[in-house]
C-alpha cells in the first residue's frame, strides 16, 4: 500500500484521538457512536457494520452505557437480544463527534475541488469494501 496512506491514517488517528479525550471517549466509542445515530441495532449488527469481533464490541458498548451515552433495550421481536440506541447525552455526543471529522475533513481537503473529494470517498469506499469482503472471506472479522 502507498506510504502516504500510512502517514495519513497516523495523523487522522492522532488528530481524533486528541480531540475525543477532550469528551473523555476513546477511539473506538467516536466510531461506534455516529452508526448508532439514526437507528437501534443490535451488538451484533453493530459489529458486523465495524468488522470487529463481539468481544471487543461488547466491551465498547459496556463502556459507552456505563458514561450515560448509549442505552440498551430488549428487542420486543426477538427477546434475547438488546438493542442499542443513544441517549439523551449521546445524540448531543454524535454532534461533538460529527464536528471533529469536519473539521478534520476541511484540514485534508484544503486545495481539494468537491470532485475530487467525491472521487475519493468513492475510492476509499470501494476499497474498504473490498478489504472486509476479502476478510469475511478469509477469516472472520478484524481486531481493530
Amino acid at each position: 500500500m502507498n506510504r502516504y496512506l500510512g502517514i495519513y491514517r497516523r495523523c487522522e488517528l492522532y488528530y481524533i484521538r486528541e480531540e475525543l479525550e477532550k469528551y473523555g471517549l476513546l477511539s473506538l466509542e467516536g466510531r461506534l457512536l455516529p452508526l448508532i445515530k439514526d437507528k437501534c441495532m443490535s451488538q451484533e449488527e453493530l459489529g458486523y457494520m465495524m468488522n470487529l469481533d463481539k468481544g471487543r464490541i461488547a466491551r465498547a458498548v459496556s463502556l459507552l452505557e456505563e458514561k450515560g451515552l448509549l442505552c440498551r433495550q430488549v428487542n420486543e421481536k426477538n427477546r434475547r437480544q438488546k438493542l442499542l440506541s443513544l441517549s439523551e447525552a449521546g445524540v448531543e455526543m454524535v454532534k461533538n463527534i460529527e464536528e471533529i471529522y469536519r473539521k478534520w475533513d476541511n484540514i485534508c481537503y484544503t486545495g481539494f475541488t468537491a470532485e475530487e473529494q467525491a472521487l475519493y470517498q468513492d475510492f476509499i469506499k470501494r476499497m474498504a469494501e473490498n478489504a472486509a469482503e476479502y476478510r469475511r472471506k478469509n477469516g472472520g472479522c478484524l481486531n481493530g
